[in-house]
């Protein structure tokens, strides 16, 4: 009987396809209790990966503007670059998804994420540098969005809440290790390896995934709206070339004007695009919901904060304090610690308590930590730049996770896929750019103000630049300088100190800014709750 039935073909026929497939993923089926946890270790160490890359890269940021000589507005196109890279890829998740299945296409970003990172490591210089930064945010586009999908699916609806808090803290994890890291190689080895380090955990992920995640597809076939594609980046890549070099080029130029102009007739042709398609990219009629419209508005203000600061806090302790990137790391590393242990604990006070209140007090602890930061000043010890960072981060769980969790329960559930990636896109991609342009904007504008006030106030000052000099030449004569050479340097010390002064007070404005748009997004949660309430 037994041999008989192997021998029966009609019994035969299906084995092969079940038992390879099982042996390939390790014999863990999605039946089994353990999938769900193989498929969390998956896809949460690739989504990690990107994370510690990322943070990685601000520590790394410095050394490299040395290393190429570029300056402040050429060095954030370094991030810049990346988000922008990610944020149009982002769309185009679901239809690649439809076409190449789930798993090849999260092994298709890992592919091109591993490799732009080898390609990063070797650039020549700043240009080609951020061109391989442009293939690295493509490859990271599909990671985080797919990272979601897999756990959703792995998970029982009981236990999607679990998923994604496991996904928040390890998400806010990756900050906290990233700048350490990061510090560490760009000191001792190279900044080079912030991205060589990627290889061997990018290949382990990719091993991974082949084993783990069930290769399937949808046999329905959905279109690309390669026009609304189009329009989109079109859209973002002008406007923040435009914001970027508006303040070196000068807003009144040709240059600058015809980015704008490109920017806004772009931005208007998607908009038609996407309201008359069937199919659009983006599906903006969701913006009819007024909650959700607020919610966004609030995600996109809330990512302008964090991802702008972010940038100048790097730059601040690094180039003006004049810390070593492994010091600018540690700096980070409590602050992101924080974080991570409150990201968790945030989501489950949120779904205790009103939404409404978790958010107004991060916003609050928020607005106070960037109060404090603008009195920042150069004699500050670490200590207290510790305190103040931690005050600032420990404060995102309270923000994000509330609001993105209000977000998807706002919209039904045939629309949560479209809403987390607009979510996702206002958050990491247009609210970052965004952000980073407008700060470094205002900062060079304010440095530059602050410095003319400065050479003022030394015109007319009735003191005479002899008495003004003669402190700075008693510390370099007893420094050991002497000769003709004296007052000069001491001109260009005291000169270095003016514009040190300018910069700090530069800082100290855009901190004030970051106060103000916190106080600005407060009312808007106080409308969102209504709504969501109705």
């Amino acid at each position: 009987m037994a041999f008989s039935r192997i021998a029966d073909p009609t019994a035969a026929s299906p084995a092969p396809t079940p038992v390879p497939a099982q042996r390939r993923s390790l014999t863990i089926t999605p039946d089994s209790a353990s999938y769900k946890w193989w498929v969390t270790a998956t896809v949460m160490l690739s989504a990690f990966l990107v994370v510690v890359s990322g943070s990685a890269m601000n520590v790394a940021l410095p050394p490299i503007m040395t290393t190429f000589g570029l300056n402040l507005d050429q060095a954030q196109w370094i991030l810049t670059a990346y988000m922008i890279a990610g944020a149009v890829f982002i769309p185009t998740v679901g239809w690649l998804g439809n076409r190449l299945g789930n798993r090849n296409l999260f092994l298709l970003g890992l592919l091109i994420f591993v490799g732009s990172s080898m390609l990063c490591g070797i650039a020549w210089s700043g240009s080609t540098l951020i061109f391989f930064r442009v293939l690295q945010g493509m490859g990271s586009g599909p990671i985080t969005p797919m990272a979601m999908v897999f756990l959703n699916e792995a998970f029982p609806p009981k236990q999607r809440g679990l998923a994604m808090g496991l996904y928040g803290m390890a998400a806010a994890f990756g900050p906290a290790v990233g700048p350490v890291i990061g510090g560490y190689v760009t000191e001792y080895l190279s900044w080079r390896m912030v991205f060589y380090m990627n290889l061997v955990p990018g290949l382990l992920c990719m091993g991974l995934v082949c084993l783990v995640i069930p290769n399937t597809r949808e046999a329905v076939k959905r279109s690309l709206d390669l026009a609304g594609l189009l329009t989109l980046a079109v859209f973002l890549v002008s406007l923040l070339i435009a914001l970027t070099q508006g303040q070196r080029e000068g807003w009144d130029t040709a240059y600058i004007q015809r980015l704008l102009v490109v920017a806004g007739g772009s931005f208007v042709v998607f908009l038609g695009l996407e309201l008359t398609r069937k199919e659009p990219l983006v599906e903006l009629r969701l913006y009819k919901n007024l909650a959700f419209t607020a919610v966004s508005l609030a995600v996109l203000l809330n990512a302008m904060n964090f991802w702008g600061t972010n940038f100048l806090q790097t730059i601040l302790l690094q180039r003006l304090m004049d810390y070593t990137p492994a010091q600018a790391g540690y700096a980070v590393l409590p602050g992101a610690l924080g974080m991570a242990l409150t990201t968790p604990w945030a989501g489950r006070l949120a779904d205790k308590i009103d939404r409404r209140y978790v958010v107004l007090g991060g916003l609050t602890m928020f607005a106070l930590a960037s109060y404090w930061f603008s009195f920042i000043t150069l004699d500050r010890s670490m200590d207290w730049v510790i305190w103040m960072i931690v005050g600032r981060y420990i404060t995102i769980g309270f923000i994000f996770t509330p609001i993105n969790a209000a977000s998807m329960m706002l919209l039904p559930p045939d629309k949560v896929r479209m809403g987390a990636g607009l979510i996702n896109i206002m958050q990491q991609g247009i609210g970052g750019t965004v952000g980073l342009a407008m700060m470094t904007t205002m900062l060079e504008r304010h440095t530059a103000y602050h410095a003319s006030m400065l050479a003022q106030q030394q015109v007319s000052s009735p003191i005479e630049w002899g008495e003004i000099l003669a402190p700075v030449r008693t510390l370099i004569q007893q420094a050991g300088d002497v000769g003709e050479l004296l007052d000069l340097k001491a001109l260009a010390l005291l000169q270095r100190h003016l514009m040190q002064e300018a910069t700090i007070a530069a800082y100290q404005d855009c901190f004030m800014v970051v106060t103000a748009l916190c106080v600005v997004v407060m009312p808007l949660v106080l409308f969102l709750r209504r709504q969501s309430a109705e």
